[in-house]
């Protein structure tokens, strides 16, 4: 067995979690999609490209909350801590909806998430999938 470290590149690393993450989108709206009524789409190709757009829009969201992280937690203060928290909070609230709008735009009537609630769910439930599979990751990598 070798021991030498791999070192993964930007682009790995942007393929792994594009990758990792359009899947965990599908198991997520797909069994949304069999056993709720928060998603419905019309076939399973669907419900594909609409996880594939629910990844690139999550990533684009937090690659612009780690800029507005990094830009506000480098002030002192307590008035940046708070405006950081606000800001933070109002992408994370306002995206909910621009990914309603974008998946009715691209899909119409062949996928429908039901509302703010229902969005929020599946974007949360693939949230935390995919933190729970980054750290079983790095918890494989890890020597006992």
């Amino acid at each position: 067995m070798s021991t030498s470290k791999t070192i993964l590149t930007t682009k790995q690393l942007i393929f792994k979690e594009m990758f990792i993450g359009t899947l965990i989108f599908v198991l997520v709206l797909g069994f949304f999609a069999d056993y709720t009524n928060i998603v419905w789409a019309k076939s399973f190709s669907y419900i594909f490209m609409a996880a594939f757009v629910l990844q690139v829009l999550t990533s684009v969201v937090m690659l612009l909350k780690k800029k507005i992280v990094a830009g506000l937690k480098s002030k002192d203060g307590k008035q940046y801590r708070a405006l950081m928290f606000f800001c933070v909070w109002f992408l994370l609230f306002v995206s909910k909806f621009i990914f309603i709008v974008i998946l009715d735009l691209l899909f119409g009537d062949y996928v429908y998430v039901h509302g703010f609630i229902g969005i929020l769910i599946v974007v949360a439930s693939a949230t935390i999938l995919v933190t729970l599979v980054d750290y079983t990751f790095s918890k494989l990598s890890t020597k006992h």
